[in-house]
Parts: structure tokens; sequence; C-alpha cells
């Protein structure tokens, strides 16, 4: 019975558990009773941090408070749980420098076999873990009327003189300030929030509570409207437009501050992971030579984003090294230029500082231009990027080629993922090229293709066979290829098996065996087995006419050329880049409009996150304030389900596979 997705409901019930394991770790002892009048269970009511009574045998006019909680203990250090990176194919995003599971004819200094290859969300938890943060667990933190304060110090006293107490309530949005006094002395307590501080260290007018809920709006993408709508519904007062700005503002400046210190970790986790493997930096220069992945990525659909995104990733460790972030427009630019009001240079030097416009190009080249600038300040980080793996854009390749940041060439790796999809592109151009008119019973022209019709060239015969040319490309996970020639001889084996006829078989390609894929091999190997015909199952191109093959052939012969293979022979992708788009524009939506300090500031998120975990990441914790054990136990949660989501499904191909009946499951099964 297949196994059923995780509900809503369940997700909830999962998380309620662990805030309830994490508050249970850290509750406070029990008060002990001083009184005979105090209940043996109390109700949760807010308690008040008031100076003990004096000793006296006199009988006070109201029972003394039980004496306050004490501080829960501070939480221990939460541990460093970066995100992987996914892989719609199971495999890991890039072998170790010394363990490439497909190497180049060409060795390398670093060929040592290890006896287990880790996965990268592993090798960044080991390398990150003496960076792990301290995290301070808070008091818990609830929702109540100030009127049902008040009720509650009817009944209460001073505990100096006994006297009725009064309540003082300012509410600033999430953030409030109490003030309980003695309406008989100068006995008193403040329950404030704390106050946020800059770079500096300087306190300035920002609350706690306003902050964290300005960052948990900007983070998660519901804005200034989608906060005022719950925190309104709460009977809280909402925030004004200028309020929020200038919490995020402030947001914005203190992780341009916080950010590279982080990544400084990230290098040195970079260089120890080399080190290990014994591949040290130029002894001149003193740079490392990496591997990484790049890809580009754009605000809004189509070729007139004003706002892309480049990110750098190390694909043996999964990190992301550096991002780049490209804006073709500017709003009070543009303002200015509608109302045609000249741009002097005294403006354009005040105005330079806060400006969106960091690039006057196309929206096209932006992702040529933010590799520029990546591989262009790469030595500042003590490294270069002296292999590259990417996908089909020769633009992005060749700018970095031309600009020819080192000493040395750039080499150009790449992804397996897009090179398989080539396939199917060109087969359906083919067809579209391939027409020719017919005249239909009526008398009427008209164009068709000479691909089309059944058995031909059909959209479900392209799926199978770029399908299959995809498994061919990847190869097996335990069987690599040793040269490209290996390579070629997979792919060419599916075309020929599916041209292949009982008057003209072509399986020569095809492996031999009693457990090849191909029938007709296996029916070599095995002649007490009986072996279909070709007619039984006929191939997809068998019926294709011969003379319309040959077409077919130069596309397979075009896609198995030496250079191409040569560059796909150790099997890397750009799942990791991939991945961080989704993670980008679950953030920034799409369909609605962000500057580029808002870009900037959630493409900063997303990397500490990847790189460290949700909850080393957690940035109001770093601006100094405690974070809640509710909110450690989501942020926990939010870890695990980024980590089952990334883990590969075991469909039924694979759990064939696990079971040893895999002739109809590698490359070219069928």
């Amino acid at each position: 019975m297949p196994k059923r997705k995780m509900t809503t409901y369940k997700k909830a019930g999962i998380m309620k558990k662990m805030c309830q394991d994490q508050r249970s770790t850290s509750k406070p002892p029990p008060p002990a009773s001083s009184s005979s009048y105090a209940p043996s269970q109390p109700p949760p009511t807010v308690s008040l941090h008031l100076p003990p009574p004096p000793a006296s045998t006199s009988t006070p006019m109201h029972p003394p408070l039980p004496p306050p909680h004490t501080s829960a203990p501070k939480h221990p250090s939460c541990a460093v749980q970066p995100q992987p990176s996914t892989s719609s194919t199971g495999r890991l995003s890039s072998p170790p420098p010394s363990t490439l599971v497909q190497p180049l004819p060409s060795t390398s200094s670093a060929t040592a076999l290890v006896d287990k290859v880790k996965s990268s969300y592993d090798v960044r938890q080991e390398l990150l873990k003496d960076n792990r943060p301290t995290t301070a667990i808070d008091k818990k933190q609830l929702i109540i009327s100030v009127d049902d304060i008040r009720r509650v110090l009817d009944i209460a006293a001073c505990t100096v003189c006994y006297a009725p107490l009064t309540l003082s309530a300012k509410t600033d949005c999430l953030s409030s300030k109490l003030t309980v006094t003695c309406t008989n002395c100068d006995t008193g307590v403040v329950i404030r929030d704390e106050t946020a501080k800059t770079s500096a260290g300087k306190n300035t007018k920002m609350l706690e509570n306003n902050v964290k809920g300005v960052f948990e709006a900007v983070n998660n993408n519901i804005g200034i409207t989608g906060l005022n709508r719950i925190i309104s519904t709460l009977g809280i007062d909402t925030f004004s437009q200028g309020k929020f700005t200038r919490h995020s503002h402030y947001l914005y400046k203190r992780m341009d501050k916080h950010y590279p210190v982080r990544m400084k970790d990230v290098i040195s986790a970079v260089f120890t992971h080399y080190e290990s493997y014994d591949i040290l930096p130029e002894p001149t220069t003193g740079l490392l030579d990496i591997t990484v992945s790049y890809d580009g990525t754009w605000m809004t659909r189509g070729h007139s984003s004003h706002i892309g995104v480049g990110f750098v990733v190390e694909v043996d460790t999964g990190f992301i090294i550096d991002r780049e972030v490209i804006s073709n427009f500017c709003q009070v630019c543009s303002s200015r230029e509608k109302r045609q009001l000249p741009a002097t240079p005294e403006w354009m030097a005040r105005h330079a500082s806060s400006c969106n416009r960091n690039y006057t190009g196309t929206s096209a080249s932006m992702g040529t231009e933010a590799a520029r600038r990546l591989w262009s300040r790469s030595t500042q980080l003590g490294l270069r990027y002296t292999t590259y793996v990417g996908d089909g854009d020769s633009s992005t390749y060749q700018a970095v080629q031309q600009l020819n940041p080192y000493d040395v060439p750039v080499r150009k790796e790449e992804c397996v993922n897009h090179v398989s999809k080539r396939l199917g592109t060109r087969l359906r151009k083919l067809k579209k090229e391939m027409m020719t008119t017919i005249t239909t019973k009526t008398g009427k022209e008209m164009r068709r293709s000479l691909l089309s019709g059944p058995s031909q060239l059909t959209e479900n015969t392209i799926n199978k066979m770029t399908s299959y040319f995809g498994k061919a490309v990847r190869g097996e996970k335990d069987k690599p290829y040793t040269s490209t020639e290996d390579m070629r001889k997979s792919i060419l084996a599916s075309y020929h098996h599916a041209v292949s006829t009982d008057d003209r078989p072509q399986h020569n390609y095809c492996p031999p065996g009693i457990n090849s894929w191909c029938f007709f091999r296996r029916g070599e190997a095995d002649k007490t087995k009986f072996c279909r015909k070709h007619s039984t199952k006929p191939g997809y191109f068998s019926k294709i006419p011969s003379e319309h093959r040959g077409a077919i052939l130069k596309v397979y012969t075009d896609l198995t050329n030496e250079e191409l293979l040569k560059r796909c022979m150790k099997g890397r992708t750009q799942n990791a880049n991939e991945s961080l788009h989704s993670k980008l524009w679950m953030k920034v939506a799409k369909h609605k409009f962000a500057g580029i300090s808002r870009v900037n500031f959630i493409s900063q998120v997303v990397i500490l996150e990847h790189n460290f975990g949700f909850e080393a990441a957690y940035f109001p914790q770093h601006l100094g304030f405690k974070t809640t054990a509710c909110k450690s136990a989501n942020l926990q949660f939010l870890q695990k389900e980024s980590i089952r989501s990334s883990t590969p499904k075991q469909t039924v191909r694979h759990q064939r596979k696990k079971s040893g009946n895999s002739s109809d499951y590698i490359s070219g099964g069928f």
C-alpha cells in the first residue's frame, strides 16, 4: 500500500510535540508555597517580580504572593544543520576532490581512494562544527489584554506595605511597556521589551517584538499588509508604513554587517575540506583552485525583469560561496526622468549612495554580468574558480573566458541534467523543419511534417527516447564510465535498439550477457529461453522510413561528440543552484514588486540558512535577542522538513534496483 503524504494536521501535531518536548527540557521548578492561602495549582497569570516582604509577625491584610518562578536554564547550543543540495537522480551533488566518481583521463594531485563518500550535508555539518552559536532560550510569551492584568492586580498587594497596586500600560504595535506601582509607597516594577542596538552597540528606538515581527513579515513574503492583518485580528495596534520601513532598513543594515562575518567561516571550512584531501593553495599566490557551479535567475518571468541574481556554489561541499544581485531600475531615477528633471552632478552625487540601479544593460545579459563580477572578486576570498559547471548557455562561459581573471584557463563542465534534455529539443525542432505540402480530400493544401502520424516521431516517442538518452548520459552509479567511448556506445545503443527489426537487428552496441537490458542479447546468451521477435513490440524508430532516419541519426551523432561527452564524464549537476532559486523566490514572490534592497537581504538569509541551517542562521538571535522554546522547536521542524523534502523518494524503480531486478531500469532498458 503506498505511503500517504503527511497532512497539514499531522505536521502541526509533530511541531506541537517538538515544542512541548523543548519546553519540558527547560521547564523551571515549581514555586514553593509561602502561605497556606496559595492555591495548589495557580492559574497562568503574569508573574510580577517584586521585592520580598519584610519579616513581620502581624497578620497581613492580603495573603502574600508566591515567590516568582526561577529563570529557565539556558538551552544547550544548537547543532548546525546545513541544507543538503537536492538531486533528482539521488547521486551526490558532487564527489569529494579525491574520490571523483568518473575521473577524466588526466589525473589530479588528489587521487587517493576513501572507504566511504559522505554527502554534502554531512560534510558541511562536520566542517562547521566549531561555529555553532549558543541559543539563549527566552521566557514564554503570552497575549493578554490590559483589562485582564488589572483584574489580577485587584487581588494582589504590595509586598512592602500590602497596599493595592496600579497598572500603567503603553503599547507600541507588538511591543509594550507595563508599569506596576504601589498606591502607597514607591515600590514598583517595569516590564518592557529589549531595545534593538546598532552594529556599534548603541541603543535605538526599536523594540524586540517589533523587530522580530518585521523580520518574519519580510522573510515570509507577507509584508506590511499581511503582518497588520494578523496583529489587528489579535487586537494589537498595526504598523504604519514609515515604521515598517524603518524597521526593515534596520534589518538590512545589520545583515550587511553580519553576513560577511559568517561567510568567513564558510570560506575557512572550504579550505579545511580541500586540505583534508591534500589539495593546498598555490605557494606563490595563496589562492585555492576549486570547482563551482554557477547559474543565474531572474525575479520576473520573460525578458523584462529588472532584477537578476547569480549564485556560486562549491560542488564538493555544497557551500554557497558568493552571490551577486543585479538591478537596472531605480524608482527615484525613473520618477525624475518622467518629470523631465535634469540629473545634475550635485544631485547625482547625493543620490549615488542610495540608488538602486547598479547595472545599465538588458535583462538578458544580467546573468553574464553577474558572472563577470563574481569571477573578478573571487581572488579577494582567496579562491580561484578554475572549473565551472554550467548549462548550455555559452554566453556566460565566453564572458568568463574573455575576462581571463586568472593566469590559468577556466574549464567548463556540463550539467548532465541540461544535456539530457537536448535530445528532446533537437527532435522537436527536426520535426518542425521536415515539412511538406499535402492535398486533402477536399482539395485543400496544408503543411504537414514528414515525421508526424502514428508510429512516427510522436510526442510519446520523443519523451521516451529523451528519458533513455538521459539515463545513458548519467550512467550507473555503481558502474561509472571509464572513458568517453563507453558513454558514446551507451547512448548509441538506445538509437540502434529502437530501429532494429526482425530482418535487420542492430544490437551491436547493446550490452551482452544474460543480465542485459536488451532482450535480443539476453536471448543470445541463454539459448534455452524463448526470445521474442521484434514485431511483437516494435522499436520506437523502427516504423519511421529509412530515408528519414538519417536526420535522426545525425542528431545522435552531434550529441555524442568527444568534447561534449568529456565535459559530462563527472556527472555533475546544477541541482544546488536550482534549489536555491526556488528558495529565494518563495520568499520574494515573482508577481509582487520588490526592490534590490529586499532581494539582497533575502538572498543573504537564504545563503545563511543553506550553509548553517535554520536554527543556527536565525537572524534575530544574532541581533542580541533571545529565542523562545517554541521558536527553537519550529526552526528544528523546518530543518527536518527541508531535509525530508530534499531526500530522493524511493520509487518503484529504486525499489526494484535494490532487490536486484534492474534489467528494465538501467540506461536504455526497454
